[in-house]
């Protein structure tokens, strides 16, 4: 019933088929916390009939929940622009990846439930390490650790943890996206930096307007969203998990697209092995968000599709919920070990990816070891 939930919410049917019990609400607003999509699925129960409404503690509950995800979002916005403005002074040129860089796509943007930041910076990783603890980022956070030399938490291949706000996680990326299979991530590199303008296309793209405030930031181009969010969703299912909040980005992605060329999403999605994902991820997009042919640029492919939603149902929200790994405890080796369980999941379907983990985390360590002297915490 979650579906039928988010397509009210989406304006794709009116009303649920059936007036929910007291417990079916309940798993209702458990899936929807499992799945990242509280406040997307709390528009859906603002737009039902009266007679439909939850029980009134748990609709209590999950305005304070919505009320929640609206403020979250205005603070993440306004700090995406306090990030971008001190870059932009240190003369480094940025962009807001995927969370808020996509939620502008949204007709209820407020209510897309928010992550950490994700900012790209054209300068690379040894500038950045040059110049992060120059740019009079320490005064936005309280921080109770007054020792610290560095505010970059932790660093590796594609991007570091900038330890400024308090409540908010930020990754900058001086690498777009990665691929485990270093074959396919070397042209993937290429393939960003043939695209560079792309990832810097709208200026002033993203606004969101509270109580008192107008703010604007920079982010990608919807045509270069088309396939980086793909991207971003297929390497989160072959290694960690992926949720329905993911699948509603990509679905508003498209939904602003311009499809009467997909001569050059095909190109990439084929020469990156995405092919069949694509065919899975537009029947889902289909059947659960009610996407129209006229938006997708493959024809959709019921058999992976139905295999790929199975997946996301089981593991919810980048795969946090995934019973069947949760005996796996925290540390670097039980997270290989929980992606190489992951990956015996998707054996049958992506073979010739889910045998690079270990490889790349061998290599990744040597290549780690490599660079420490880039960055002394």
């Amino acid at each position: 019933m979650i579906f039928e939930l988010l397509q009210i919410a989406i304006g794709k049917r009116d009303r649920l088929s059936h007036t929910p019990t007291i417990e079916e609400w309940r798993s209702l607003f458990a899936d929807s916390q499992k799945q990242s999509v509280v406040g997307i699925a709390f528009a859906g129960v603002e737009r039902l009939p009266k007679e439909q409404w939850p029980p009134q503690a748990l609709l209590f509950e999950w305005i304070g929940a919505a009320e929640r995800i609206k403020q979250k979002n205005a603070l993440l916005d306004r700090q995406c622009v306090k990030l971008q403005k001190r870059f932009a002074e240190a003369g480094i040129k940025t962009s807001i990846l995927k969370g808020q860089g996509v939620a502008r796509y949204y007709d209820v943007s407020s209510l897309r439930q928010p992550g950490d930041i994700d900012i790209y910076v054209d300068c690379g990783r040894e500038r950045i390490f040059e110049i992060i603890d120059s740019l009079e980022f320490r005064g936005d956070r309280q921080s109770e650790d007054k020792k610290r030399k560095s505010l970059i938490r932790d660093w590796d291949y594609k991007h570091l943890h900038l330890d400024v706000f308090r409540d908010t996680e930020v990754e900058v990326h001086y690498r777009v996206e990665v691929l485990l299979n270093l074959w396919k991530n070397r042209k993937l590199q290429k393939w960003f930096a043939a695209h560079t303008e792309e990832i810097f296309g709208l200026t002033d793209s993203a606004k969101v307007t509270d109580k008192t405030d107008s703010v604007t930031f920079v982010t990608p181009t919807v045509e270069f969203n088309r396939f980086y969010i793909l991207l971003h969703i297929y390497r989160h299912f072959l290694y960690e998990g992926v949720g329905l909040r993911q699948l509603l980005d990509y679905y508003f992605v498209l939904l602003h697209t311009d499809c009467t060329d997909n001569t050059d999403a095909i190109k990439a999605l084929k020469q990156f092995g995405m092919w069949k994902f694509a065919r899975g991820v537009m029947w889902i997009l289909q059947e659960v968000f009610g996407l129209e042919r006229e938006y997708m640029f493959c024809e959709p492919l019921e058999s992976e599709g139905q295999f790929i939603l199975s997946e996301v149902m089981a593991g919810g929200n980048f795969g946090h919920h995934d019973e069947r790994l949760a005996t796996e405890k925290k540390g670097k080796m039980q997270t290989v070990k929980k992606v190489v369980k992951h990956n015996a999941y998707l054996m049958l379907h992506y073979p010739a990816e889910i045998i690079w983990p270990p490889i790349w985390f061998v290599w990744h360590k040597c290549w780690k070891w490599s660079h420490r002297k880039d960055i002394k915490d």
